[in-house]
């Protein structure tokens, strides 16, 4: 939940890049697809070819233009579409499981949404005298915003609950023992000291100095072997800055081949005879440490954790890749079909196909007009 509300926010930062909206004037919305016999309005489906088109052009520099390609725009079409179906999906899974909303998730997403909309709102004068010059009759700040990245306030609401739900589901598995399982059967921790084969630009070591190097880890092995405490050798040599006092905890393909399997040799407590060579990274001097259950939900103990802010877990990483393999499931068997005025939607018209007006992203070839086959007129 907490990674989709900061994927729609994060436009945020690119207020300047506002396209006019004329108000919350709505506008009726053919069936673009049905997912087990649900019609799905196309302004839903364009709300997220908005909302990509707008995260590539803040991010990637990739403006609608670049979409012109019909294979390029229709592949992005097809994601949007699948994701249509994979909310679908995560609904009926959170119901058959008997996965619900409890009163504090409710009050969590409308406190998330308060907070959102005043930092919206704080914006400078600046901002709000461009929403006055681009804005016919429409001075709320949050809902140019959604408008902007192409939601409606009620998109906005439905699309996090459901990921709310999401969210639930993981600690389902995770109160079931199912996460817990899997991370006993299929994780390590180990602790290692690194003896960098590079310089402090990130060049590989020659000559005198990679045999230095080499030696030094040769050396730190040896007194390990002969019963020096690990931690403080550790203390003194290890190169790895990355590397928490707690060492790692990992599962197949996060660690380099080399290292994954010198712990897969150990017993738990013991360390390797031998260091442990990657070219790259140097020579690893490990030890194998016993799995803490405590980890599963310690942000400190998630390898992949982007730092502050981030608040990934070794449960949600083993969590969200159950869901995901489950949702496969459940979106296999969903029975899905298009109408014709899904193949009518392009990057020349998706504006027309939203709840509100909206100026298109893209003009035609030699014409400001949108074109044809859209689902409203253009912008006034």
């Amino acid at each position: 939940m907490k990674r989709f509300l900061a994927m729609l926010l994060a436009g945020v930062m690119c207020l300047t890049t506002l396209v006019g909206c004329s108000g919350n004037e709505q506008i009726d919305s053919p069936t673009v697809m049905t997912v087990d016999g649900e019609e799905v309005p196309a302004s839903e489906l364009a709300a997220y070819l908005v909302y990509n088109l707008s995260y590539y052009e803040n991010y990637f520099g990739m403006d609608a233009s670049f979409f012109t390609d019909g294979d390029m725009f229709d592949s992005m079409k097809e994601s949007c579409a699948n994701q249509v179906t994979t909310l679908r999906a995560i609904e009926k899974m959170a119901d058959e499981l008997g996965v619900t909303l409890s009163s504090e998730d409710k009050k969590e997403l409308e406190e998330t949404k308060k907070s959102n909309m005043e930092y919206v709102g704080a914006q400078s004068s600046s901002f709000k005298r461009w929403i006055a010059y681009t804005v016919k009759g429409q001075d709320d700040p949050w809902a140019t915003y959604l408008h902007s990245m192409g939601y409606t306030e009620e998109l906005f609401d439905k699309d996090s609950e459901i990921m709310a739900l999401e969210s639930n589901i993981v600690d389902y598995y995770f109160e079931q023992g199912d996460i817990t399982k899997e991370f006993n059967d299929t994780y390590l921790h180990a602790k290692s000291i690194l003896i960098s084969d590079t310089d402090e630009d990130g060049n590989l070591l020659e000559g005198d100095d990679f045999k230095e190097a080499k030696a030094k880890a040769v050396s730190v092995q040896k007194k390990l072997n002969n019963g020096e405490d690990f931690d403080t050798l550790f203390e003194q040599n290890n190169a790895d800055t990355a590397q928490g006092d707690d060492g790692y905890y990992f599962t197949d393909g996060d660690m380099v081949e080399e290292y994954e399997e010198t712990v897969k040799g150990l017993e738990v407590g013991e360390h390797a005879k031998h260091t442990t060579y990657h070219e790259g990274y140097g020579w690893f001097i490990i030890e194998r440490l016993p799995l803490d259950e405590d980890a599963l939900e310690d942000t400190n103990a998630y390898m992949n954790n982007q730092g502050e802010g981030d608040d990934s877990t070794i449960k949600t990483a083993i969590g969200d890749a159950m869901v995901e393999e489950k949702l496969q499931d459940y979106i296999d068997e969903m029975e899905v079909e298009y109408t014709d005025e899904y193949d009518k939607i392009t990057v020349y018209n998706v504006n027309t196909y939203l709840g509100f007006v909206r100026d298109p992203l893209v003009a035609t070839e030699g014409s400001g007009s949108v074109a044809d086959g859209s689902a409203g007129g253009s912008a006034e």
